[in-house]
């Protein structure tokens, strides 16, 4: 059956979360479809099928997909992340699609050439790759190495951290064949054998293998023996790793394995009896600390329904975690199950610092053959969850994965397509087209959905308290703002905080929490009568010693240089600048080699998420003043439109907060925008302009970029004059929310302030949303609604408050304060 939302008009579908308990989840989608192909070949599983881990990838911010068009041709396909429009590319190469075997296996190498394996099935090796990085151009076949290339079955691609790849596959015939392990080195563009036989099944007994490399680069290698063609025959779940790119190998507790691996020699993670229905390969992933987790489907007894089960090493022994249970009896046996009710399950450990889980992707005829996803919270197991991820029959479909964007990005990206798994004849005479696409699903979305569901509720416990100030029943207006009440509630808020100072084991004091609230404090002396403001500061900075933060390259660790080079005009001690100074040379004099892509290893030693470009930006500008070196001036402009270019929703005005939101959507379609992080950015321009030389070439584009984002923020603004945690979507979003909406208020004053926004059109702006601020303000001077740390719009308890809103706050009373006439 064809996947129905893709077809007439050929458009992006939504799969929706199937949940009783969450209204608004209910409705929004949780997994969004982008169409790649209205007509693929779908007589067999070959598109979709999970003998590869890799028919979809990525590389840097373009991803790669494969498949065989109606005609048998192998069509490659390309996109930059966050695109919804695939661009196809037909090759000469025809397959036997009518055998599922002969997937198709991609892989993108340190230099962004792409590699593409397939049609194997006991066959001799098809294997090219393209004539240029970043293109779908693909070279002529070619061999690897020239040895045991003749009996190709199962090829499977890996990415090693250093660029370098792996290729596997087996050698041989089901029942009788060895898995061979190739490398490909980037610098030389050269293929060698590291394993001819990493694991040799001996003449009577084949390894069906899924490996996988953690993120320090260890690999792990799990597998079932099947004993003969007969897949009754599969037993027992074996593993081994290599910390040296395979070239030796060990099990867990580092005990030297000798080469090949055969069955007395393996490890074995749970012994499995014959006909008890195992499925095969296991699906293996790890945990942040590289302990594997194995998976597949099996029965207790041979009578019993299958059911999924996880083979987890703790560091000391391997445990069952129990999967979903299934009620559904069948058996696999013969040469294959060509469709068993229920598939493969791709499973994936999250390993999300705050809410880490399981997760397993299947499809299941018992759900009407939709896809499935179960997910259990935290990695000891308990109670599964199942909901449906796509809400379409799609018929013998199993899972394949981008490895690259889990890995980076914590997102599951699959190929998706309605098919129907025949042999032979049968196979070509069924052989209708159906659309194939890619599917995307993040845990990140479904947190949001599950916060979108309850923050109303838990928003009105909150605001609607007796005399609240904060009530959310009301509602600001455009009326005048006093300049001499705004300033004496700025000294109120900053009072507060000074009084309620986080304490150095929540929060050190040079930390990125903290600074804002000083640079809030110093423009807060700026417009004050007295400046003890200014010598509160100057204690601190004593106090703190003048140092940054501890991270050399992390942009978070230089905020606190803004508030020393805003003192250091005043006095002129070279103490004030000299560690700062220190700091931007360090950097100078040893550029981050890291690669900027979001997810890969130190990435944040680049400018890399939104925020950075309040955090850092100013602090090189204000030595680049001092000291008229043109470095920091120039590494500056390099590295603000290097993040521009990455992050920037030019059609929008607003930026991604990195780059794993390129590809999320709010439950209205559109892109996620966090309010702080383009609060941040907003905010981090105008200071910015306010020391960027106006004769430098490209003093242009920030005015540009400044009336642009102005704009889109303008028209964010809610009728309460404040901004949603989510700017699209105000409607999934409705709790106020006051730190991102103070780095707008700030914004936008600064530019009526200084003539580069109207006056007419932004003033009104800014009245509304300082009178709404001040109303988010208690008596005792406590700013209230703001959303805690993270980094996505997300629910929260309307009466937290935290440091760095309030020096957002105190910026924006510093420019609201002139706006309004205050002298």
């Amino acid at each position: 059956m064809p996947l129905r939302p893709l077809l007439t008009p050929f458009r992006l579908a939504a799969c929706f979360l199937a949940s009783s308990g969450l209204a608004a989840a209910a409705t929004a989608p949780i997994a969004r479809v982008l169409p790649i192909a209205p007509a693929a070949y779908a007589g067999s599983s070959v598109n979709v099928v999970a003998n590869t881990r890799s028919a979809i990838v990525t590389h840097s911010t373009l991803q790669y997909a494969a498949f065989y068009d109606a005609d048998g041709f192998l069509v490659l396909a390309q996109r930059p992340l966050g695109a919804d429009v695939w661009t196809t590319q037909r090759t000469p190469h025809r397959a036997n699609v009518a055998d599922a075997h002969n997937s198709i296996s991609l892989a993108v190498d340190g230099a962004g050439f792409l590699h593409v394996a397939w049609d194997h099935h006991n066959s001799p090796l098809h294997y090219a790759r393209v004539v240029t990085s970043g293109t779908i151009d693909l070279g002529e076949p070619t061999a690897m190495t020239g040895e045991r290339e003749q009996h190709v079955t199962y090829p499977q691609f890996h990415l090693l951290p250093n660029g370098d790849l792996l290729f596997t596959y087996r050698d041989g015939e089901s029942g009788n064949g060895a898995l061979v392990l190739n490398r490909y080195i980037t610098t030389t563009r050269k293929w060698s054998v590291v394993q001819p036989n990493l694991i040799d099944g001996e003449g009577q007994r084949s390894p069906y293998a899924d490996l996988t490399v953690d993120r320090q680069g260890t690999l792990h290698l799990a597998w079932i023996w099947r004993d003969s063609p007969n897949v009754a025959s599969n037993h027992d779940l074996a593993y081994a790793q290599s910390k040296d790119a395979g070239v030796t190998w060990t099990r867990t507790d580092g005990t030297p394995l000798a080469l090949p691996i055969t069955a007395a020699t393996a490890e074995y993670a749970l012994r499995i009896p014959t006909h008890h229905n195992l499925m095969n390969p296991p699906s293996i992933d790890t945990d942040g600390a590289g302990r594997p987790f194995l998976c597949s489907y099996w029965s207790e007894t041979p009578e019993s329904a299958p059911r999924f089960a996880i083979v987890r090493f703790d560091g000391t022994a391997w445990k069952i975690i129990p999967g979903p249970a299934r009620e559904q009896t069948f058996q696999l046996a013969g040469g294959g199950t060509k469709h068993p009710p229920i598939s493969r399950a791709l499973f994936l450990v999250d390993t999300t610092w705050d809410r880490p889980g399981l997760h397993l992707i299947y499809r299941d005829d018992a759900r009407d053959g939709h896809i499935m996803l179960a997910t259990s919270p935290g990695h000891n197991g308990g109670e599964w969850s199942i909901r449906e991820l796509y809400s379409e029959p799609v018929g013998g479909w199993e899972p394949s994965v981008d490895p690259v964007n889990w890995r980076r990005l914590t997102q599951v990206h699959l190929l998706v397509q309605s098919v129907e798994q025949r042999d032979g004849n049968d196979a070509q005479a069924a052989a209708a087209a159906t659309p194939i696409a890619s599917l995307i699903w993040a845990p990140a979305i479904a947190r949001m959905r599950s916060e979108q569901a309850a923050g109303p509720a838990a928003a009105a416990t909150g605001d609607q308290a007796p005399d609240h100030p904060g009530d959310a029943r009301v509602t600001s207006d455009n009326r005048a703002i006093d300049p001499t009440a705004a300033r004496a509630l700025a000294q109120r808020v900053a009072d507060w905080q000074w009084a309620h100072f986080p304490p150095a084991e929540r929060h050190h004091p040079r930390d990125w929490v903290i600074a804002p609230f000083y640079l809030g404090v110093l423009a807060l002396d700026r417009i004050s009568p007295d400046h003890h403001n200014r010598e509160k500061m100057l204690q601190q900075a004593e106090a703190i010693g003048w140092q940054p933060h501890a991270r050399i390259y992390h942009a978070d660790d230089h905020c606190v240089i803004q508030a020393y080079l805003e003192l250091y005009p005043h006095y002129r001690e070279p103490r004030m600048m000299e560690p700062s100074k220190q700091r931007l040379d360090q950097i100078l004099a040893n550029p981050s080699t890291a690669l900027f892509d979001w997810g890969t290893p130190a990435c944040t030693e680049h400018w890399s998420w939104c925020d950075a470009l309040f955090m850092a930006p100013v602090a090189w500008l204000q030595v680049w003043q001092e000291t008229k070196d043109p470095r920091y001036l120039d590494f500056m402009n390099r590295e603000w439109w290097l993040t521009t270019r990455r992050l920037y929703g030019a059609s929008v005005g607003f930026y991604f907060r990195d780059e794993s939101y390129l590809d999320l959507r709010e439950p209205n379609g559109k892109a996620i925008h966090w309010s702080r992080g383009n609060g941040w950015v907003f905010a981090g321009l105008a200071r910015v302009l306010d020391l960027f030389p106006k004769d430098h070439p490209d003093y242009p584009r920030y005015v540009q970029l400044y009336r642009d984002m102005a704009r889109a923020v303008l028209a964010a603004q809610q009728p309460d004059g404040l901004w949603r945690v989510g700017l699209l979507d105000p409607a999934a979003h409705t709790v106020r929310e006051t730190s991102g909406s103070s780095f707008f208020t700030f914004g936008l004053a600064w530019g009526v302030n200084r003539g580069l926004l109207d006056r007419a059109e932004a003033e009104p702006a800014v009245r509304r949303a300082w009178n709404a601020l001040t109303n988010c303000v208690t008596p005792e001077g406590k700013l209230e609604h703001v959303q805690p740390i993270g980094a996505a719009p997300e629910g929260f308890d309307p009466h937290h408050t935290n440091v760095f809103a309030v020096g957002a706050f105190l910026l924006a009373a510093s420019e609201v304060y002139p706006l309004s006439g205050g002298k």
